[in-house]
């Protein structure tokens, strides 16, 4: 059976065993010590009625004949009619025959201790039992959540040969390769991070030079329209190059965790205000228009170059996927429990088939008439929220326009 697979199991059950067996003992003792006591009782009864009845006149041969021979029924029935007469019948009181009230008494208090006894060392057994058993259970989950929090080289202890141990041995085989995967993981991710930034800075020189010789032609003022074209074409398309390659670089740097944030508490109306800033021109421009709602009661934790940033390209869709005359809005609202940032507009919206990858680094949708974007914007705007503990979601409808939410919960921002 499983059960006896485990150590401690085994010797639960030999330990009970042995007190069951320990227990039929002492019965099988008990039931003879009563036997050997009922037989003195009755022999000390039956001694002192022959006395009395020698006393009483009759013979010695007569007693000794009465006592030994076999009794009839109607003796039983004369007799037991006499005894009645005196007040003797079976529903007599304890209480009126002191040999039968001492013998309940003493018996009934030993079978009480035994039973007594018997309880405690069961219930000492089980009770042994289940705190080592939970003392275990504890210190596995005090390790567990100090695996959680970073001491990878912790683990389980497994040397005994109980399920238990079986079961932690598992744990500890998961945790070793948890452990070398989240360490190859990293070393993936240093990497990725220094080759691309070994690309992106190899770029740079080659990227510099390019926007020079931009400069120097459209500098000359030439009366060739084609040139002038084609020089503002190359202009936009460096400036594309160089904004991709240093969201890039952000992305790597993320990715490996070497960007520590900067927390601090935010007044978070104050720190809209100054993005908004920079995006009323364009709104201008664009004639479009870009409100905000949020209350000046509003705080948060958090860096805020990263977080304005992570707002920031959102925003920027907003625009991208917006024709004139239409609206951007950035509302906040404040709950107990979650800070909730909404930017909301009624432009193209978003494919149904594009929901559920638009936050994929790269992705371009086959449904978007912009083709001007890198694809890696709301990719950023993810990582850095979560860096930030909060979650990010997005519903749409085509033709209606999107709302991207920024979840930020208090108890994960306090």
């Amino acid at each position: 059976m499983i059960i006896f697979r485990s150590q401690e199991a085994r010797r639960v059950v030999m330990l009970m065993s042995a007190v069951l067996f320990g227990s039929i003992v002492i019965g099988l003792l008990l039931i003879q010590s009563i036997t050997e006591d009922y037989k003195r009782n009755l022999l000390s009864h039956d001694t002192a009625l022959a006395g009395a009845l020698s006393q009483n006149g009759v013979s010695s041969n007569q007693i000794a004949a009465t006592f030994s021979a076999e009794k009839s029924t109607d003796e039983f029935n004369i007799g037991e009619k006499i005894l009645q007469a005196a007040g003797f019948h079976q529903n007599i009181h304890y209480s009126l025959i002191p040999e039968a009230q001492s013998f309940r008494q003493k018996y009934f208090l030993v079978i009480l201790l035994i039973f007594i006894a018997f309880s405690a060392v069961i219930a000492a057994t089980l009770l042994i039992s289940i705190r080592s058993h939970e003392k275990r259970m504890v210190q596995a989950n005090q390790a567990l959540q100090r695996f959680m929090h970073g001491e990878t080289q912790i683990r389980l202890e497994d040397t005994s040969e109980d399920s238990l141990s079986q079961l932690f041995t598992t744990i500890n085989g998961m945790a070793t390769s948890l452990t070398t995967h989240m360490l190859k993981e990293k070393q993936n991710k240093e990497f990725l991070k220094d080759t691309i930034s070994d690309i992106s800075h190899q770029l740079k020189t080659p990227l510099a030079a390019l926007q020079m010789y931009t400069e120097i032609i459209r500098e000359e003022k030439t009366d060739n329209v084609v040139v002038q074209k084609f020089t503002l074409k190359s202009e936009n398309e460096l400036k594309r190059m160089e904004n991709l390659i240093r969201n890039l670089l952000k992305l790597a740097r993320l990715d490996a965790d070497a960007i520590p944030l900067e927390k601090k508490k935010l007044n978070l109306k104050k720190l809209l205000e100054e993005l908004a800033e920079e995006f009323y021109t364009r709104a201008e421009l664009e004639n479009k228009t870009l409100s905000l709602v949020c209350p000046d009661s509003t705080w948060l934790d958090a860096d805020g170059d990263w977080l304005l940033e992570a707002i920031s390209n959102i925003i920027k869709n907003a625009f991208e996927h917006t024709a004139a005359g239409n609206r951007i809005e950035v509302l906040c609202e404040e709950t107990p429990l979650m800070i909730t940032l909404s930017i909301k507009d009624n432009g193209s919206g978003i494919h149904p088939q594009d929901l559920p990858s638009v936050f994929k680094r790269f992705y371009r949708s086959r449904f978007s008439q912009n083709r001007q974007g890198t694809g890696i914007g709301l990719t950023l705007s993810k990582t850095m929220i979560e860096k930030h503990g909060g979650s990010i979601l997005v519903e749409s409808e085509l033709a209606k326009g999107t709302v991207f939410r920024l979840l930020f919960p208090k108890l994960t921002n306090s």
